[in-house]
């Protein structure tokens, strides 16, 4: 009996290799077969000749059926993907699974006699892995986004791929200065409708980033993840700087997005500026709201109800360039309808009056102000609670020279009119030994935590992407780096967020 399985298992095995053929030890793979034009759900892919060969997928999803074009289907006696007969030029087909050791397989004959057959990874061999370990308990997925990698991934709760789209750049051409990857990855559910978005640099504009500013364009996708979507700035001007202008097509920042509709979304950007009342140029943080196609409300943090904050000197940057001097990176819709925004290199959040579009400051809490731990420096995606009327953020804990820079996860009692802080905690008392030097992000499902880690500040584990943590403060999932734990910018996350 112990042989009997030995003895299949090889037939077995001997089946697999077999179809799984090189063209040169199939001599029925003609090299004299036809190019091949093909799109895979939307992404066009051409090979010069179709005799044998593998490609990488830049896109796809195991939660919808892989959609297949071929080019000139005429030319093809038969064809097929996974088996499954191509007509028209179109085939539908399931995807099991997305990593690099699987395969869609495309195959055909044309009409000359000549045999091909493509291999088709769905991973694409560049996509930097992770390990996962755990299971997360929480309801949702995890949408992850990197600072200088142009790939936006869904995961479930183990960690396997459900989405993933990727556009390959040379790391030899990677400037992290300039900050080229994709951002930002979200969901939004608008009247029970899903929509996905992101953030993508725009190549015209390359020249006007600088350290955490990706010029560009936010995409949205609908609900099978297919782009339906463009968003770039439309025209409008500093009423108190007449000389300072904006154009239709003007690139925003992708720091943040916050859409209520596909018509009525609030974008954000930095335009270069004279600091009013002084001979400084800075890069001012913009806020636009465009609701069917017009400015409804926009924002520059140069104002002049802004000026006794941005000129008092003890509201100095913590860090950062100086001409970047508030940066901001996050945004959310308060119940009444104004802005909670977040300014990092000034350690500050900030209440924006909204609702009658003055863009007054209504409050501020700063940072550096706060007493017993509850201190933040340098902090990013701050976020409102209406449950329990708080507030939480991501603090970096970029300490000035001289301090000890620990990352936190705070929960602020806030409040709303007065934006008088009651009460503070640290959710993850146990991480105090480490820290993240940007990005990063805390969100929640359930009574479960999600913590985003950024780009790592210390050689010292610095392979975290993600972690879920319980209501006990157990880590029950972790995604990390299978790269070497030394720091590298190229594979810092920007996001690591989950929504149910």
């Amino acid at each position: 009996m112990k042989y009997g399985k030995i003895f299949l298992l090889a037939v077995i095995v001997g089946l697999v290799l077999a179809s799984c053929k090189s063209s040169e030890e199939d001599p029925s793979l003609s090299k004299g077969a036809v190019p091949l034009q093909f799109s895979v759900n939307g992404v066009a892919y051409n090979i010069e000749s179709a005799a044998s060969d593998t490609l990488d997928l830049q896109t796809l999803s195991t939660e919808f059926d892989a959609k297949v074009t071929v080019n000139g289907h005429g030319s093809f006696r038969s064809l097929s993907v996974n088996g499954i007969p191509v007509q028209n030029g179109k085939v539908s087909v399931p995807v099991d699974s997305i990593s690099k050791n699987n395969y869609l397989v495309l195959q055909g004959i044309t009409n000359s006699g000549d045999s091909f057959v493509v291999y088709l990874r769905t991973l694409h061999s560049d996509v930097p892995e992770a390990a996962a370990s755990g299971t997360a308990t929480s309801h949702g997925e995890f949408y992850l986004s990197f600072v200088n990698i142009r790939l936006i991934e869904k995961l479930d709760s183990t960690g396997k791929i459900l989405f993933y789209r990727y556009d390959s750049i040379p790391v030899n051409k990677i400037d992290s200065s300039k900050c080229p990857g994709w951002w930002d990855f979200k969901k939004h559910v608008v009247d029970d409708t899903i929509f996905y978005s992101y953030h993508a640099p725009d190549q015209k504009f390359y020249n006007r980033g600088f350290p955490g500013y990706n010029p560009g364009m936010r995409i949205v996708l609908d609900s099978h993840y297919n782009p339906i979507d463009t968003f770039q700035l439309l025209a409008a001007e500093d009423k108190t700087a007449k000389d300072v202008m904006i154009h239709n097509g003007d690139p925003i920042d992708g720091h943040d997005f916050y859409m209520f509709n596909r018509s009525h979304y609030i974008m954000s950007s930095y335009i270069k500026r004279l600091l009013p009342g002084t001979i400084d140029s800075v890069y001012a943080a913009y806020l636009q709201e465009v609701d069917r196609g017009k400015v409804v409300f926009d924002w520059w943090s140069t104002s002049d109800t802004l000026m006794k904050y941005w000129l008092d000197p003890a509201f100095k940057p913590d860090s950062g360039q100086l001409d970047d001097y508030v940066h901001f990176n996050s945004i959310d819709l308060l119940p009444d309808n104004n802005l909670l925004c977040s300014f990092r290199h000034v350690s500050s959040v900030l209440k924006i009056e909204r609702a009658n579009g003055t863009g007054k400051v209504l409050w501020r809490i700063a940072g550096a102000e706060l007493k017993n731990g509850s201190d933040f420096h340098g902090q990013h995606y701050v976020r409102y609670h209406g449950e329990d009327s708080s507030i939480t953020l991501f603090d970096n804990g970029n300490i000035p020279a001289g301090g000890d820079s620990v990352t936190k996860m705070l929960r602020f009692k806030v409040d709303l009119k007065s934006g008088k802080v009651s009460a503070s905690r640290n959710l993850l008392p146990d991480s105090s030994s480490y820290f993240t030097q940007a990005c990063g992000s805390l969100s929640f499902s359930g009574k479960n935590m999600v913590v985003g880690w950024g780009i790592p500040g210390r050689e010292k584990d610095s392979n975290r992407i993600l972690s879920e943590f319980d209501s006990s403060g157990v880590e029950v999932f972790s995604l990390r780096r299978r790269e070497n734990t030394k720091i590298n910018l190229y594979l810092g996350s920007y996001r690591s967020v989950k929504y149910e």
